[in-house]
């Protein structure tokens, strides 16, 4: 028998076998703290009747009851999820997915304490289960479960009404605890956990021969983007920039763009559009998602890294290519700063238009950077490090919970 305290993970934001690029940063975390608990991953897959006839929904009809792939047991129960209209209902239907999963393989009250990794539906669901339980929990909040709440008075409330009765709640970025707390969630249970970045991931690698393996003339200078190609990533506005760049004399200035479409929606038609009405197609290239081990590579490839969201939590994109040795150009927008605090890791974009952006590339790109700096300042931010803040406080939870 174990003698390390028991954790039981929520995580409806994690990779599976069909989509395995997906929400890395939530296992990275997971693999670090495994190191230190017991730990048991539950993965809730949204699920209704007929979502394989969807294009947008068929993938995750496929994804399977469990992986043996992860150093710990990781398991991907359905729970029901109607889009729209009773999308609220979500926490509700995964509480009891988590329910009857855990009944069925007879784990009752097998854990010490209940780690939740989303506001929604994740800490309203985690709410549900301690209760039922009697044992600790902790939401951690990852950015759309805060800053992009008020767009649902419903899930407000939900995810308020987990965070008051949650024994700690996380922030990746101070600025989402801070959100957290203007909603009415307790001050005092507030803390930042900030992501980290795996530095036998990401690295620098000589830039010349890494343009050779990727199939791209290193005479070229290169931006890059690496997120999922929907709207709110703002791609349209970097490749308006570009479209500026190129007329103002860059004309060596190229475009990477690494990414898919997503649940969301996929972007590409209309983004390959406007790079064809801008004149600005034959200078990008469309890599398609990349496994999470294979994008230092294509961050050293590049001179710049690029990230023009419109909101974001802790977007790990940033300490990656830094830890690459790739300086970094982005919207200033919630924890953003708190990553990039000086210019001489990066360049923030107050205005997120593609002027404001054309404008800091350029300065990206002239700028004689200290790459050295870049991955010294990024291996300052260990996974190890965010696992080892998290197990005190979950050790010091367990041992004042009054069940």
């Amino acid at each position: 028998m174990s003698d390390k305290i028991r954790v039981l993970s929520i995580a409806s934001m994690f990779p599976n076998p069909r989509m395995p690029v997906h929400a890395q940063f939530v296992k990275q975390r997971l693999d670090a703290l495994s190191k230190l608990v017991d730990l048991t991953v539950v993965s809730p897959i949204p699920w209704f009747p007929g979502e394989q006839w969807i294009s947008r929904y068929r993938n995750r009809h496929f994804v399977p009851s469990h992986t043996d792939d992860n150093p710990y047991p990781t398991a991907f129960p359905k729970f029901l999820s109607i889009p729209g209209i009773l999308k609220p209902l979500d926490g509700l239907f995964l509480a009891y997915a988590v329910r009857a999963w855990l009944r069925q393989r007879r784990f009752g009250a097998g854990f010490d304490l209940l780690d939740c990794h989303l506001g929604f539906p994740d800490g309203y669901a985690g709410a549900l289960l301690a209760k039922t339980f009697h044992k600790p929990f902790v939401v951690t909040l990852r950015g759309h479960d805060i800053n992009d709440l008020y767009r649902y008075p419903v899930r407000i409330k939900q995810v308020i009404y987990a965070l008051r009765r949650c024994d700690r709640f996380f922030g990746v970025s101070q600025a989402l605890v801070d959100g957290a707390v203007k909603l009415g969630a307790p001050k005092e249970k507030g803390h930042r956990s900030a992501n980290g970045v795996d530095s036998r991931r990401f690295f620098p690698s000589d830039r010349r021969n890494t343009c050779a393996e990727l199939g791209l003339p290193p005479e070229f200078r290169y931006m890059l983007s690496v997120s999922h190609i929907v709207k709110r990533k703002g791609i349209d506005v970097l490749i308006k920039a570009l479209g500026i760049l190129r007329k103002q004399g860059h004309d060596d200035l190229h475009y990477l763009i690494v990414g898919a479409g997503g649940e969301e929606g996929d972007y590409t038609g209309v983004l390959k559009k406007l790079a064809a009405d801008l004149g600005v197609s034959d200078c990008i290239h469309w890599v398609g998602a990349a496994a999470n081990t294979e994008l230092h590579r294509y961050y050293s490839a590049a001179d710049v890294s690029c990230l023009a969201s419109e909101k974001e939590g802790w977007p790990n994109v940033i300490l990656e290519s830094l830890a690459s040795g790739t300086p970094v150009v982005a919207h200033a927008t919630w924890g953003v700063p708190e990553i990039i605090p000086t210019e001489n890791l990066g360049l923030l974009v107050a205005e997120r238009t593609p002027e404001a952006f054309a404008m800091a590339i350029q300065r990206g790109l002239a700028k004689n950077w200290d790459r050295a700096a870049l991955v010294e300042y990024a291996r300052e931010h260990s996974w190890d490090d965010t696992a080892a803040g998290l197990y005190r406080h979950f050790t010091e939870i367990i041992g004042n919970h009054q069940p």
